[in-house]
C-alpha cells in the first residue's frame, strides 16, 4: 500500500508558513499521586459562583461542535442542538453531554457531581479549587475562568522557529493565544501552582513565554516514539512517566480548547446532593485531516480530587443525549471490546425533512471510552491475556495498561453501558433527578433499585428476562459473557432491533469503576467521537462502518493523538509580470525540509517490526489555485473549489502515487490517484499565465487577486 501525507499552506498572493520544532524537557503538571495539605478541612459549596455563561466552538474540521465551561457541551442552553455534521449542513448528530462523578465518604453518605441540562440546575462551575484540602474557590475565580483558552498547534510550531529570532522574522508577533497561556495557579489565593500544562524552558517554575515557555505539545512526539531491541525489533518501552496512553497532560489535537470547572462553586441544583471537591481540567480538540479523522472530535478531562474525602465504591462516566438528526426515532448499542457507545436511526428514514434531519440512509455515531480513571492497586501487573494466549474475561478487555510490565497502573474502559429514555413508558428508565438516582445508573441499577437485566428493555417488567448485566445493547460482542458474569444470555444476540423497541429519545452513559478516589488523586478519562454514514445498506449498515472508523480513533489516541506532520509546506513569493505570476517556493533553515530531505517515521508501522520501511520522505511539490478565500485545505480535491496549476517530483523510480483508502460509497477499499507524476526533477519557479476558473479567456488579469495552495509531500511505500 503507498501512502502519501501532505504539509499544505493557503496564499492570497503573497504569504509564508513556517513550522518546525525546538526540543525541551522541563514539563509542569501534576501527577496521578498528587496529595492535598490539609486532611482536616472539608468541602463546603459557599462561594455562590453564578452558572457559567461561555461557549466557544471546536471547528477546525467537519464538525462545529459548540463547548460550554460548565461542564456540558453540544448545545446552546436553549434547546438546540450545536454538533454540526457536516459542519455547514444544518445537520446535528449530538444534543449534549456532560460527566457523572459519585462515590461514598466514610459514613457511606453520597458525594457527586452530576449534569445533564442546566434549566434543571447547576453541579459545574468554571474555575480552579484551592488545593489546600478545602477544595474552595471564590465568585471572582469562578468568572476569571468562565471562558475557554483556544491553542492552534501550528501557532505553537511558529513560535518555536519564530520567537527571538529577530534577525529572520523581524515582524513576528506573539500571539496572544500564547502570551495569555494560563500555565500557573494563584498561589497566593492556595491555587496549585502549576494549572494548564507548559514547557519550563528555563525550570523556574513560572510559565514565561518571554523566557520561550509555550503551551505544551509534544511537538517531538518523545512520549510515544518506539525504541529498537538488539535485534533491530521495535518496542514501546513503559514507563510511568511516558510511552502511549501515559501521556494524558500534554495538549493534543490541531486546533484545542482547554479550560477549567469544579463541583464545589455553590450548591448543586441540579442533583440536589453534596459536592466532592473535583477541579476538572478539560481539552476538546480535533485535527483537520483528509481521512474519517476529519469528522471526530476528542475530548479528555483531568480530574483532581482537592477534598479531604476518601471516596470508596466510586463511579466516573461520560453521559451523552445523542439526539442523531431527529430526536424521536433513535437507537442506541455498544460495542463491549471496543468500549463504543453508539447510536444510529431506528428507521430507514431520519426524521421529517427538517434541516437538521438527515433523511434516507443516516449515519451513526459513537462515544469510545479509551479510558478511564486508575483501578484500585493491587501489587501486580494484571495481564492483558491468559497463560494460553486466550482472552481475559476482565478489565482488560476493553481497558488500558494491561501486560505492560508496570505495576497498579491499569485503568478502567467501559465498564458499564446504561441507557434511559427522555419521558413516557416506565418512570424508573426514565431521566434520574435526584443524586441518588443518578448514582444507581452509574452502577447498573435502575431508578426504582432494580438491576439491570439482560434482554429486552433490560428492565424485568419490560422483557430483562436474563442474567445481571452490564452492557445494553451489545449485540454479539461480549464473547466471553463478561458482561453477565461469565453466564452465557440466550439470545445472545441483542441489539434494540432484536429486543423490538419502539425508536424513541434516548441517552446512554458508559461508567467505569468502582474504585477508591483518594485525598487528592489524579484521574483522566478521555473519549472520541467517531461519525459514519453508509451509502448503502440502511442505519445499521452505518453502525457497521462506525465500527471500522473507530478503529482508526483508537489507533490515533494508541499513538498518543500524533498524527504525522508531513514535509513544511515551502515558503511561497510571488513576482507580478504584465497578466502573468511567477511563483518561487523555498524552504527556509528551520524547515523540517530545508534542504528537501524531510524524513518522518511512522510509529504505527515501526511498531510492526522488521520487514517494513517506517518513513516517509519527501517526494514533491504540487501548487493549487483556488476559487476564492473561503476554500478551505479540505477541498482542494474538489474541482469546483480548486484545481492543480502546477506540479514536480523528485526524477527517481517512484511513479505515480496511489492511496488505498476506504469508500463509504462503495463499502470497500480503494484505489485512490494521489498524485500523477511529472518525473522530470524538482522546480522552484513556476508561471502562471491562466486563471483556472476563468470562462472564455482565461488569461489571468492585471491587479486582480488570487488565491493559491502551496503542498508539499512526503511518500512511503507500505504493503
Amino acid at each position: 500500500m503507498k501512502r502519501i501525507i501532505y504539509s499544505i499552506f493557503t496564499i492570497a498572493l503573497i504569504n509564508f508558513l513556517f513550522i518546525g520544532e525546538v526540543y525541551a524537557d522541563k514539563v509542569h503538571g501534576e501527577g496521578k499521586n498528587a496529595k492535598t495539605a490539609n486532611p482536616n478541612a472539608r468541602t463546603s459549596g459557599v462561594a455562590g459562583c453564578i452558572p457559567a455563561q461561555s461557549a466557544t466552538d471546536l471547528n477546525l474540521n467537519n464538525v462545529r461542535a459548540r463547548i460550554n465551561t460548565g461542564g456540558d457541551m453540544w448545545w446552546d442552553l436553549q434547546s438546540i442542538s450545536q454538533y454540526e455534521i457536516p459542519k455547514g449542513s444544518t445537520k446535528t448528530s449530538m444534543f449534549s453531554a456532560s460527566l457523572w462523578l459519585g462515590g461514598l465518604d466514610v459514613n457511606g453518605q453520597l458525594k457527586g457531581a452530576f449534569q445533564r441540562y442546566r434549566g434543571y440546575g447547576n453541579d459545574y462551575w468554571p474555575g480552579p479549587l484551592t488545593d489546600d484540602g478545602k477544595a474552595s474557590v471564590t465568585q471572582e475565580v469562578c468568572s476569571k475562568y468562565d471562558k475557554h483558552f483556544v491553542i492552534y498547534r501550528e501557532d505553537v510550531d511558529e513560535f518555536l522557529v519564530k520567537y527571538g529570532n529577530t534577525s529572520e522574522y523581524p515582524d513576528y508577533t506573539v500571539p496572544k493565544s500564547i502570551q495569555d497561556w494560563p500555565g500557573n495557579g494563584d498561589v497566593s489565593k492556595n491555587q496549585n501552582q502549576f494549572l494548564a500544562p507548559f514547557v519550563d524552558v528555563n525550570g523556574d517554575g513560572v510559565y514565561d513565554w518571554q523566557q520561550g515557555d509555550y503551551p505544551y505539545y509534544d511537538v517531538d512526539n518523545e512520549l510515544c516514539k518506539p525504541k529498537k531491541d538488539a535485534n533491530g525489533d521495535y518496542f514501546y518501552e513503559p514507563t510511568a512517566e511516558g510511552n502511549g496512553i501515559l501521556a494524558d497532560q500534554v495538549l493534543k489535537g490541531d486546533q484545542t480548547l482547554w479550560w477549567v470547572f469544579n463541583d464545589n462553586g455553590n450548591a448543586h441544583t441540579e442533583s440536589r446532593g453534596n459536592a466532592i471537591g473535583v477541579e476538572i481540567r478539560a481539552q476538546a480538540f480535533a485535527f483537520a485531516t483528509n481521512d474519517e479523522i476529519n469528522n471526530m472530535t476528542f475530548y479528555t478531562y483531568e480530574i483532581i480530587n482537592r477534598s479531604s474525602f476518601r471516596l470508596t465504591e466510586t463511579y466516573f462516566s461520560q453521559w451523552v443525549d445523542t439526539d442523531l438528526g431527529y430526536a424521536y426515532d433513535d437507537y442506541v448499542g455498544c460495542d463491549v471490546q471496543r468500549g463504543l457507545g453508539y447510536c444510529y436511526n431506528g428507521t430507514a428514514k431520519d426524521g421529517l425533512g427538517k434541516p437538521d434531519h438527515y433523511g434516507l440512509q443516516p449515519p451513526a455515531i459513537g462515544v469510545d471510552f479509551f479510558q478511564g480513571p486508575y483501578m484500585d492497586p493491587d501489587g501486580i501487573d494484571n495481564p492483558d491475556t491468559a497463560a494460553d494466549g486466550s482472552m481475559m474475561c476482565d478489565e482488560s478487555i476493553n481497558g488500558v495498561n494491561f501486560g505492560d510490565s508496570i505495576i497498579d497502573n491499569e485503568r478502567f474502559g467501559m465498564r458499564k453501558f446504561v441507557y434511559h429514555n427522555n419521558t413516557g413508558g416506565n418512570a424508573a428508565m426514565t431521566d434520574p433527578e435526584l443524586a441518588s438516582e443518578y448514582y444507581q445508573l452509574l452502577t447498573g441499577y435502575w431508578k426504582d433499585g432494580v438491576r439491570m437485566r439482560y434482554g429486552g428493555n433490560a428492565h424485568p417488567s419490560a422483557g430483562g428476562t436474563g442474567p445481571e448485566c452490564d452492557f445494553m445493547f451489545p449485540d454479539e460482542t461480549d464473547p466471553c459473557n463478561w458482561g453477565t458474569g461469565g453466564i452465557p444470555p440466550s439470545p445472545k444476540k441483542w441489539t434494540e432491533q432484536t429486543a423490538g423497541n419502539a425508536p424513541f429519545d434516548r441517552r446512554f452513559m458508559q461508567s467505569a469503576g468502582p474504585f477508591t478516589l483518594e485525598s487528592g488523586a489524579v484521574n483522566y478519562i478521555t473519549v472520541g467521537i467517531p461519525w459514519a454514514r453508509a451509502a448503502a445498506g440502511g442505519p445499521w449498515a452505518s453502525v457497521e462502518l462506525l465500527r471500522t472508523v473507530d478503529d482508526k480513533a483508537q489507533a490515533l489516541f494508541d499513538n498518543c493523538f500524533k498524527v504525522l506532520d508531513g514535509p513544511d509546506a515551502p515558503e511561497l513569493t510571488i513576482q507580478e509580470v504584465d497578466r502573468g505570476l511567477i511563483l518561487y517556493i523555498e524552504n527556509i533553515k528551520a524547515s523540517n525540509n530545508a534542504n528537501e530531505d524531510y524524513k518522518e517515521e511512522d510509529v504505527t508501522i515501526s511498531a510492526l517490526g522488521k520487514g517494513y520501511d517506517p518513513y516517509y520522505r519527501f517526494q514533491g511539490y504540487q501548487i493549487y489555485q483556488l476559487k476564492d478565500a473561503n476554500v478551505s485545505i479540505s477541498q482542494i480535491r474538489d474541482p469546483d473549489k480548486a484545481r492543480l496549476v502546477a506540479q514536480c517530483d523528485l526524477k527517481d523510480s517512484v511513479a505515480n502515487l496511489v492511496n488505498y483508502v476506504y469508500d463509504e460509497n462503495l463499502a470497500a477499499v480503494v484505489p485512490t490517484m494521489m498524485v500523477k507524476a511529472e518525473n522530470k526533477g524538482i522546480r522552484h519557479s513556476f508561471k502562471i499565465l491562466e486563471d483556472e476558473f476563468a470562462t472564455g479567456d482565461t488569461r489571468l488579469i492585471n491587479q486582480k487577486k488570487y488565491y493559491f495552495v502551496a503542498i508539499a509531500y512526503a511518500y512511503n511505500e507500505y504493503l
